[in-house]
């Protein structure tokens, strides 16, 4: 058992010197620039639609308080015509998509070319509060140097930017927690229960199984940031499990208790299906330790005798989950498999989970 509390406390220790660390460094405003809508009549232009935001990155970078990732997705000019709901499912995934890589701010924009003239549109969308402001708006014959456009875009841009950045060090000025707590940003907290039936030979020894689950779900953006989409969906979470059985209900010779304690690191990727909605795919290797209680006479009192064991074996978990959320908390759903490494005959057992998470 006390091998078990060390894991806990070696986990919890690294956790919390990932938060300290990314608490005392000062953050880059991550932003991301999505392609442009091509609102043109014709098709002739649509290299436009990747040529601005990449030349915006390429500008943008150029300021040390900035670090700027370009993704190959449109999205339509926020306009009056736009209808609320259109405008609100737009908010939704760009603060949603942002959230995950831990951005600050993200840039959409679109463009039209007419009559020998280019118009350039751009909108700035704050992550944490999910307000769009217009940015910069310009138009310049097709003949100008498009990088000559690009810079005065990107000093418009930079001016609205540090207005919320002036504002967010005001909060900070105010609230000395403040980068602590946005080093803890995306980081959620999840507890699980599970009803879990035995496969194979244990299903005859055993009935009356439960298992509780404690996870703490950090995104690897914390650690590394990248611009492959596949890793910035990847989290890892220190989890703790405790798994009790007994085999009261069941035809047998002697009342026994079987506890076992279980902790390891899982390795998620999380699919997103809408901004309401994620699949996540989980697996989970650890260390488990069982505590084998049995009682030797019919009737057992508290002070029967009885014999007691136990065993440390590795273990294997494979999980899915769908998650909904509602705003921060999300509820979770899903079924699980779970393999114990004993000696001579390994504990099989599958699961139906459902849980509830805050996410940061």
């Amino acid at each position: 058992m006390q091998f078990i509390k060390i894991i806990y406390i070696a986990l919890f220790f690294n956790f919390f010197c990932i938060a300290f660390l990314g608490a005392q460094t000062p953050d880059k405003q991550k932003i991301i620039i999505y392609y442009f809508n091509d609102e043109s009549a014709t098709q002739n232009y649509r290299y436009y639609s990747y040529i601005i935001p990449d030349s915006l990155s390429a500008e943008l970078k150029e300021k040390v308080e900035y670090e700027v990732t370009v993704l190959p997705v449109t999205f339509k000019y926020i306009t009056s015509k736009v209808t609320d709901e259109e405008k609100a499912n737009t908010i939704a995934i760009l603060t949603s998509r942002g959230k995950e890589v831990s951005a600050n701010f993200s840039v959409i924009g679109s463009y039209k070319v007419e009559k020998n003239t280019i118009y350039i549109k751009t909108q700035i969308c704050n992550i944490a509060t999910g307000d769009i402001v217009d940015a910069a708006e310009t138009n310049e014959k097709i003949g100008a140097l498009i990088y000559e456009i690009i810079d005065r875009i990107t000093v418009k841009i930079n001016k609205e930017l540090q207005k919320t950045i002036e504002v967010e060090k005001e909060k900070i000025a105010i609230s000395p927690y403040k980068n602590f707590y946005s080093s803890l940003k995306n980081i959620s907290f999840c507890y699980s229960y599970n009803f879990i039936f035995f496969t194979g030979d244990w299903e005859k020894l055993y009935n009356d199984t439960s298992m509780s689950k404690i996870s703490i779900g950090v995104p690897f953006s914390k650690i590394f940031t990248s611009n492959s989409a596949f890793i910035n969906k990847l989290y890892f979470a220190p989890t703790w499990q405790l798994l009790s059985t007994n085999n009261r209900d069941l035809e047998h010779t002697y009342d026994t208790y079987l506890s076992i304690y279980m902790g390891g690191v899982s390795l998620s990727y999380i699919h997103t299906l809408s901004p309401l909605i994620d699949v996540a795919i989980a697996i989970q290797p650890g260390i488990a330790y069982s505590d084998l209680y049995i009682v030797l006479v019919q009737e057992g009192g508290p002070f029967a005798p009885y014999v007691k064991k136990n065993s440390y074996d590795p273990f294997l978990s494979v999980e899915i989950n769908t998650i909904f959320y509602f705003y921060s908390i999300g509820f979770t759903g899903g079924f699980n498999y779970n393999r114990l490494f004993y000696k001579g005959n390994d504990l099989t057992a599958t699961g139906i989970n459902v849980g509830i998470l805050y996410k940061l």
